[in-house]
């Protein structure tokens, strides 16, 4: 592997819906040769597999039961297992298409679902995998028929579809999503994070620059995340690093300098013992 390939949906082309949904077995056998080995998207994804099966998210295979709901946030790598079935929905969609109609909704969603804390996945019960599939109807109805109003249709059907994802979260993986005020708090601070990758700040820094002060972003980050703030940059760090790591044109030491290491031997022994080996082995574990 010499790249992670980065895709698009509707780059660039205001025109267009910027959602799609797919029957995610023909897409699967569609796109195949890029769909089997990792690769990332600028846009979220939802992946509803209705059978049982694995799927790959951020070098790990996941094994799932049937009707479990996978939700791939912009730029986390991942990948179709061949082996599994792959039956059920892909769901694509930019922040265009949730900002159009509210601008802060997709920070909420960003905090409450594609915040790359904790399980990718959740698992549906019979009832809600039923009361999906009709939902999942209308949307391709409304994507079929184009009728009148059908834009303002399919935001509507899909909004319920993130804010059932939303309460089974907060039920399944016991996070509480209440705070309006917390949610903005927590999304800047993890906004702050990626942006500052490059550099080591304390904790009281992030603090300050969003205008609160540590014990407050702790607090916060542990109920949101279920993470301290140091363990949110840390996991943040390990995981670009692991993305960087996949680009087998960029040496070790840049990627270590890139990520604010002053030593590259210090960044090494970082990744070891946050991912368990060092970061030559896991480069070549995904070769």
């Amino acid at each position: 592997m010499t790249k992670i390939e980065r895709y698009h949906l509707h780059k660039n082309d205001p025109s267009k819906l910027h959602f799609e949904v797919n029957n995610a077995q023909l897409y699967y056998k569609s796109n195949k040769s890029k769909a089997s080995v990792p690769h990332r998207h600028s846009f979220y994804q939802l992946v509803w597999f209705k059978e049982k099966g694995r799927h790959y998210v951020d070098y790990e295979v996941i094994n799932h039961e049937a009707n479990s709901i996978f939700f791939i946030n912009k730029n986390q790598v991942h990948y179709f297992c061949p082996d599994a079935s792959n039956i059920g929905y892909l769901f694509h969609f930019n922040d265009e298409f949730i900002n159009a109609r509210d601008a802060s909704l997709m920070d909420r969603f960003s905090i409450s679902i594609f915040n790359e804390i904790g399980s990718y996945c959740l698992k549906l019960s019979a009832t809600e995998a039923t009361k999906l599939d009709g939902i999942v109807t209308s949307i391709q109805s409304e994507l079929t028929s184009k009728e009148s109003f059908y834009r303002e249709q399919v935001y509507h059907y899909f909004q319920i579809i993130l804010l059932l994802i939303e309460r089974l979260r907060k039920k399944q993986h016991n996070i509480d999503f209440d705070s309006n005020a917390d949610f903005g708090l927590a999304a800047s601070f993890k906004k702050l994070v990626r942006e500052r990758i490059d550099q080591f700040y304390s904790i009281d820094y992030y603090a300050s620059a969003l205008g609160t002060n540590s014990k407050t972003l702790t607090t916060i980050s542990k109920r949101i995340f279920l993470a301290t703030p140091a363990e949110v940059i840390r996991e943040s760090k390990l995981l670009e690093a692991k993305r960087m790591l996949s680009n087998q044109k960029i040496s070790i030491k840049e990627i270590a300098y890139a990520l604010g290491f002053d030593d590259p031997t210090y960044f090494t022994k970082y990744f070891k013992k946050g991912i368990g080996h060092t970061p030559k082995e896991f480069q070549q574990s995904i070769l």
